[in-house]
């Protein structure tokens, strides 16, 4: 099958959760047999090294013949509404692009990976032939859908070209929200680059990474943004209730992306009670690093899906501090970590002493559980297998 993944943004420039999705899927469906090109709807040449799938830089900017996308600044649903309808001008960019690259001779299958550009996309390519399947991966598509009265009838409208669809947790494929079929289909884990490490090979890292020689370490595995909860793991340092032997180390904060945000994250982290490190951005085989660094990892979102940076944890036999949002409740469970209420500096810092406190062996016996759990139901190649049963459908 020829499979064509659109995302606005990808792993040769960033490496967010999406990001990681789309380059792991491609990947595992290359490897069954399919043929998958990446198209990036985002200008740039390429940034970090990558070695899978062809990619295809489709600039919304130079696409068409209309000037660039422009929002001013603006806060709450006025930024909301600016930035939703720069995305309609983008998409309409871009799908008049596609239109006339002769898709339905180079590709079976159109998978979307956002939504607002998704759909107008979409639209603009449903008599082209090629059958066209969409991955609701969060962001516009909950804030949409909770608008009071219009909200729903908003994201199905939006969702009529899709032949098929996915979510990642069940909150993100509700088929009351959309006129397309959906289903669950969890995020994977590479569970090659991301394993457990032994009590040596845990010391050997944090030397090498030039990690505190504490007894515990707790990792933030999450960019710097507000979706993320990060300033509540920053204010949960600063109570008497973080337990002093425990340092914690953020990792992938991608400080320059929201400045303001990272300004109240490091005004709290300036009194911590612990010791604290804060590594801007890595590669999956730098996180795979700090995580078998280790012992804990805190997930404090606000919003979360299937969360990639928990499976990863997971999969490096680490036991979870998760908030008790979206799909997290779904992976937490009293076998592999703690779900406390999201916005619970408080809560977040009693969880992680409770972890920090266990004995050496139920430390260990969480770890194999939630290593047991990764492999057996989020390895991406079983994802891999139940994307391509969606496209199949999709053409029936």
């Amino acid at each position: 099958m020829r499979i064509l993944m659109l995302t606005n943004s990808y792993v040769d420039r960033t490496r967010g959760g999406v990001e990681l999705h789309v380059f792991n899927l491609a990947k595992e469906l290359e490897a069954a047999g399919h043929a998958v090109t990446v198209g990036r709807t985002s200008p740039g040449e390429s940034q970090l090294p990558v070695d899978g799938p062809a990619l295809w830089v489709i600039d919304p900017h130079t696409a068409g013949t209309e000037g660039r996308a422009r929002t001013r600044r603006s806060t709450g649903g006025a930024r909301f509404l600016s930035n939703f309808l720069a995305r309609v001008q983008i998409g309409r960019r871009i799908g008049r692009t596609l239109r006339k690259a002769g898709l339905e001779d180079r590709f079976d299958v159109i998978h979307h990976h956002d939504f607002v550009t998704s759909a107008v996309i979409a639209r603009r390519l449903r008599r082209s032939g090629v059958r066209q399947v969409w991955t609701n991966h969060l962001g516009e598509f909950l804030i949409l859908r909770r608008i009071p009265v219009v909200g729903r009838w908003v994201t199905r409208w939006l969702t009529t070209p899709f032949q098929a669809a996915t979510g990642p947790s069940p909150e993100l494929a509700d088929q009351a929200a959309v006129r397309c079929p959906i289903r669950y289909v969890p995020n994977g884990v590479d569970v090659e680059t991301f394993r457990p490490a032994g009590d040596v090979e845990r010391q050997d890292a944090r030397s090498e990474l030039g990690l505190p020689a504490v007894e515990t370490v707790c990792i933030v595995p999450r960019r710097w943004a507000p979706s993320k909860g990060v300033v509540f793991a920053a204010e949960a340092i600063t109570l008497p209730e973080w337990p002093a032997e425990v340092a914690l180390v953020f990792v992938g904060a991608g400080e320059s992306d929201f400045p303001e945000y990272a300004q109240e994250v490091r005004g709290l982290l300036a009194h911590a009670r612990g010791m604290v490190v804060v590594v801007d951005s890595v590669d999956a085989t730098g996180m795979a690093s700090y995580l078998r660094a280790s012992d804990v990892c805190v997930i404090p979102s606000l919003l979360e899906a299937t969360s990639l940076s928990a499976l990863e944890a997971m999969a490096s036999g680490l036991p979870l501090v998760a908030s008790d949002v979206g799909g997290l409740p779904e992976l937490v469970n009293d076998r592999t970590g703690l779900l406390v209420p999201p916005r619970s500096p408080l809560e977040l810092a009693k969880a992680v002493s409770q972890l920090a406190a266990l004995p050496a062996e139920a430390r260990l016996t969480m770890a194999a559980e939630a290593r047991r759990f990764v492999e057996q139901s989020y390895a991406w190649s079983n994802i891999a297998v139940r994307i391509s049963e969606m496209y199949d459908e999709a053409a029936s």
